[in-house]
């Protein structure tokens, strides 16, 4: 297969795997909802930057060697949980407020960290790469696999920031404003707590 082929099929693989429910989704949800944009389009950009670090290290062969040892599979697990189930709270205790229209460039910088942060360490997501590298190109050359990856992360980029686009959209006396934070926290630590289930 050729550059090109790899581009598109990682661009391809970017948009349908970031779209299933999952800890980059819900965090962009409960961020938009508050109002926090630019701290939503932080999080899709780190959200997509861990997603082609992922698909890397699964094309290229070395999420094999990770995923392969169950001790290091149980430590991310736990620190993955950690890092959500901290999220969570920290924005469970946010004070509600209306829509922030202060939402300074940091929060983008913040945003990326975080989305990085809550994704990387995620054993469930790198396994995912893993099993898709082995099912779709398991022989691919070095370059193939860095191109690939790159179109994983701005195909997953760009559906995470089209996700936070389509939130912040919502009228904001919507009744749905009220209870969906809450229940995309929840969620996201249920997450959490399955993925170390998983691996225990």
């Amino acid at each position: 297969m050729n550059l090109v082929a790899a581009a598109g099929l990682g661009l391809g693989l970017g948009i349908v795997t970031g779209m299933p429910l999952g800890v980059v989704n819900l965090a962009i949800v409960d961020a938009a909802i508050a109002g926090r944009r630019r701290f939503a389009a932080g999080l899709a950009l780190g959200g997509g930057a861990a997603d082609t670090v992922h698909a890397g290290l699964a094309f290229v062969g070395v999420g094999r060697l990770v995923t392969s040892r169950p001790e290091l599979m149980r430590v991310l697990a736990i620190a993955a949980a950690l890092l959500i189930v901290g999220y969570a709270v920290v924005s469970w205790r946010r004070e509600p407020t209306s829509r922030a229209p202060g939402d300074d460039a940091s929060l983008a910088v913040r945003g990326f960290t975080t989305g990085a942060v809550l994704t990387l360490p995620n054993p469930g997501a790198l396994a995912a790469w893993v099993a898709v590298a082995a099912a779709l190109w398991p022989d691919a050359r070095i370059a193939e696999a860095v191109v690939l990856a790159i179109g994983v992360g701005i195909g997953s980029a760009g559906w995470f920031a089209l996700l936070a686009r389509w939130v912040s959209r919502v009228r904001p006396d919507h009744k749905a404003l009220a209870v969906v934070p809450r229940i995309a926290l929840v969620i996201l630590v249920g997450i959490a707590v399955i993925g170390v289930i998983r691996v225990v």
